[in-house]
């Protein structure tokens, strides 16, 4: 058991449908939502306001249209930054809550308490300058293209009813540039990079317990040298 007297802060990116949620997900239920916390990244999108006027649903629609979403620009990293700083001192902090149907942050908020492990997971986690100071463990899901295009697009078809050229188009446009931009160079700064090898994360089709393992074991021997075990 590790008693940590500061928070262990790892940070976990790779490109969008790299599987990084998965990896995330198991970390947590390996440690215990009481030894360890899953920070998203995506709770800190801007709220709409910062953008200008939103009285009228065209100004609103306009606005939506020029925000590249898959820009470190659209995160609110003041906020992240001292929330980050806050939990890694020992306190408690109300994270936004991202509300993806209107495009903005709702008005509920998520009660964060401190914890051992801080895993902070997105896909700009290791490309905010203002945070970089504060990560004890960087992480890396490194997957190959075709793979995350198809779960992104099976995941957006199936699951939130778009139609496969409005998925394309986004992709080509603002997912695939913005990737190679500012979260792929972020693979050569990491501390640990971890190759997917086809996991199928997507949907309710899950990876397998030994996939799982495969992907968590140097994660879980990086987090021993810092002296935390389950």
């Amino acid at each position: 058991m590790h008693a940590a007297t500061t928070p262990f802060l790892l940070a976990l990116s790779g490109g969008s449908g790299s599987g990084k949620s998965t990896l995330a997900d198991a970390l947590i239920e390996r440690f215990g939502s009481v030894r360890a916390v899953l920070i998203g990244e995506d709770a800190y999108y801007r709220p709409m306001s910062d953008y200008g006027d939103t009285d009228t649903a065209e100004a609103r629609a306009a606005i939506i249209e020029s925000i590249d979403y898959d820009s470190p620009e659209a995160k609110q990293a003041s906020l992240l930054r001292s929330d980050l700083t806050a939990l890694k001192s020992g306190n408690s902090v109300n994270a936004p809550i991202y509300d993806y149907a209107r495009h903005d942050r709702s008005d509920k908020t998520q009660h964060i308490a401190p914890a051992d492990i801080l895993v902070l997971e997105g896909i700009h986690a290791l490309s905010i300058p203002e945070i970089t100071p504060l990560i004890d463990l960087s992480v890396y899901v490194d997957t190959p293209d075709d793979l995350r295009l198809a779960r992104r697009l099976r995941r957006d078809v199936l699951e939130r009813g778009r139609t496969v050229e409005s998925v394309l188009s986004q992709y080509l446009s603002t997912v695939r540039p913005s990737h190679y931009r500012y979260t792929f160079p972020t693979k050569f700064q990491a501390d640990l990079v971890i190759a997917d090898e086809g996991l199928p994360a997507y949907g309710h089709v899950r990876p397998t317990p030994a996939a799982i393992e495969r992907m968590l074991a140097p994660v879980l021997e990086r987090l021993a040298h810092a002296g935390i075990a389950p």
